[in-house]
């Protein structure tokens, strides 16, 4: 027997899709950072980046349109009566009561998710070059990651066989080992302040733990109510949309803040249509993902943003030939190489915690799906083989007998 099983299927794509997107676009901002800039207020800045990962929820309108579209022109014929298919969309007002208010709360743990950038910039009033903008982005995914296999356990009910255990323990390592290896790059290998950075990452966290929450109600929602992923993106969008409307003057007015743009028009433009496409698509895998896997299988896609950030790092390494830090380039490149091995050893796990990998070796494929499927082909096998023998004429029960104490003396 192998080693590995590899359970891939066509839905894996995506996650391959969120990969490309998401390293593309930390990569792209790293180089072109500054021509991309909005306004001189970093908290502005990244308000403006939640209203745009809402207007690309609201993108999710062209999908619904296109899904009508086609269910109307499958129709099923029966008995002369046409009947429209409604397998991929579901009217709104079918929905049950429950679901708004479940709609209601993710709306409002998405909206502090995302938002928790600017309430960090707005309190520590921290600029980029006074502290380390990865260490907080990674110590966030990394609560992320904890927390939804806690609620996997805890509220959806998943039972924790031998290869999650396994899976949650090389997790463990693996983000015990990133965690480790960003503070250190910071200490020996910059000039940020590291109390800053701790403080801003403290109040940061705080979508580590929403996040995962607001998932694991989605997967509640696509369990009990059956919606395409585009339709509840858009739902989730037009409930944000409504709390953005009401609480944003009311911050803009109480902290007296002034929207100033500085960009060049002619690149920002196109950067802000660009950014809302990439969220929209990444939005939308993420429902793909919740819908077709779990919530917890998030994670690996959530740690494309720490590859992504350690290949910044990588570059900007070569790219910098002024080396002013007080550790030298080699200790650098391999503190980065390991948080490279980090990252796929996190990858590595959530994939065999999902059952998308599967290890042949001391009983860690034991539970996993294919194998239970797998024992009870064979049972089935065995049942069908008696019932055979049983209904043979040739074979009577004393012949029966007879032979399975023939079968057992040749054993």
């Amino acid at each position: 027997m192998e080693l590995f099983t590899w359970n891939f299927n066509k839905n894996f794509i995506f996650v391959i899709v969120y990969w490309v997107l998401e390293i593309a676009v930390i990569i792209l901002l790293d180089q072109l950072g500054e021509k991309f800039t909005m306004t001189n207020d970093m908290v502005i800045d990244e308000y403006i980046s939640v209203i745009l990962i809402n207007i690309a929820d609201l993108l999710a309108i062209f999908l619904i349109l296109y899904s009508k579209c086609a269910t109307k022109s499958n129709k099923i014929e029966t008995k002369g009566t046409k009947i429209q298919s409604d397998l991929i969309y579901k009217k709104f007002d079918k929905l049950k009561k429950i679901f708004y208010i479940k709609l209601i709360v993710v709306a409002v743990l998405d909206y502090i998710s995302h938002s928790s950038y600017w309430i960090s910039y707005s309190i520590t009033r921290a600029t980029a070059g006074n502290f380390s903008t990865t260490l907080p982005k990674n110590i966030k995914i990394a609560l992320d990651i904890i927390v939804r296999y806690i609620l996997s356990v805890f509220i959806l009910k998943i039972v924790v066989y031998k290869h999650r255990i396994f899976s949650m323990i090389t997790i463990g390592i693996g983000l015990a080992i990133f965690i480790i290896n960003d503070i250190l790059l910071i200490i020996f290998g910059s000039n940020y302040e590291l109390s800053k950075t701790f403080i801003f990452a403290a109040i940061a966290s705080i979508s580590g733990f929403t996040y995962p929450i607001e998932d694991t109600l989605i997967k509640q929602i696509f369990s009990e109510e059956y919606l395409f992923p585009a339709n509840f993106q858009f739902y989730r969008g037009i409930t944000e949309l409504i709390l953005i409307a009401v609480i944003t003057p009311i911050l803009f007015f109480s902290f007296k803040l002034k929207l100033v743009f500085v960009g060049n028009v002619s690149i920002m433009i196109p950067a802000l249509i660009i950014n809302a496409l990439a969220d929209f698509i990444k939005s939308f895998i993420t429902f793909k993902i919740i819908y077709h896997y779990s919530s917890q299988s998030v994670s690996f896609l959530r740690i494309s943003q720490s590859f992504g950030s350690s290949i910044t790092k990588f570059i900007g390494i070569f790219g910098n030939n002024n080396n002013k830090n007080n550790i030298d380039r080699g200790w650098k490149i391999i503190l980065i190489i390991l948080e490279f091995i980090s990252v796929i050893i996190i990858l590595f796990a959530s994939l065999v915690y999902d059952e998308i990998v599967i290890i042949n070796k001391w009983g860690l494929n034991k539970n996993v799906k294919l194998g239970i499927i797998y024992r009870g082909l064979l049972d089935t096998k065995d049942t069908f083989r008696e019932r055979e023998l049983e209904d043979n004429p040739l074979f009577d029960n004393d012949s029966n007998e007879d032979l399975s104490e023939d079968n057992n003396n040749r054993n």
